[in-house]
């Protein structure tokens, strides 16, 4: 068990493996809720040396980027490092509003990020389709993979079309941990029915992020983390 006051604590990194028999093998990085101050320069530090170890091919960015003005620039020193990358998306999350969704999305537009909306992206990847998508009600089944990128949870079980791949944040584990089972992580369980780690629906794999940062910096026993996913083609 472990009490974590402040902005600037470790964070781990969840991996986890998907096998696909129609799509292509490849690697994705999702992150979220980073929640930027004045103090998160060693946060934004650290998370540059992770996508750099990492080196995932897709990169996505789940929402909830900066809290106040002074951690704007934390924020763009973390978009200018990834300008270089050429398959990157972002998605905004329930805080962005207050600060302002176009400023952030011109800002990161301008490092060539793509900005996810309403309309999908559509890529390819060794020879495959792979659409990535911020809106759950336009998935369809003609690509070669697709995956769901969001900020925060839905209810997977309800979609006419599942992605094989879906992410979201936004709840931070609850924050505080005082048990956890294959249900998820409690006392937050209790009144979140997403606050998870992953479960499967059909070819499903849905990852819930328990996020970078937190407007109120204090959590027990819910390490900070970002999920980094090894997308396998069956041969």
């Amino acid at each position: 068990m472990r009490l974590e006051i402040g902005y600037n604590h470790d964070f781990e990194v969840r991996e986890e493996t998907y096998l696909t028999a129609t799509g292509p093998s490849f690697t994705v990085l999702y992150l979220s809720d980073l929640h930027l101050t004045s103090w998160s320069g060693p946060t934004i530090h650290q998370l540059e040396q992770t996508i750099a170890r990492l080196n995932p091919r897709i990169l996505l960015l789940g929402g909830d980027y900066v809290d106040c003005a002074k951690g704007l620039r934390h924020f763009a020193r973390l978009l200018e490092f990834l300008a270089d990358r050429e398959l990157v998306f972002a998605v905004a999350g329930n805080h962005d509003v207050f600060f302002g969704v176009e400023r952030l999305r011109q800002l990161a537009e301008r490092n060539k990020l793509v900005w996810l909306t309403d309309t999908a992206a559509h890529i390819t990847l060794d020879g495959y389709q792979v659409r990535i998508s911020a809106d759950p009600t336009k998935l369809t089944e003609d690509v070669d993979f697709s995956i769901l990128c969001l900020h925060k949870p839905i209810n997977i079980t309800k979609l006419r079309s599942l992605p094989d791949l879906a992410f979201a944040g936004h709840l931070h584990g609850s924050q505080f941990v005082f048990w956890q089972s294959a249900k998820g992580l409690f006392p937050g369980r209790l009144f979140y029915r997403w606050n998870i780690l992953k479960t499967t629906v059909g070819r499903c794999l849905y990852l819930i992020s328990k996020g970078l940062g937190d407007t109120l910096p204090i959590r027990y026993n819910c390490k900070k983390d970002v999920v980094f996913v090894t997308v396998k083609r069956l041969i």
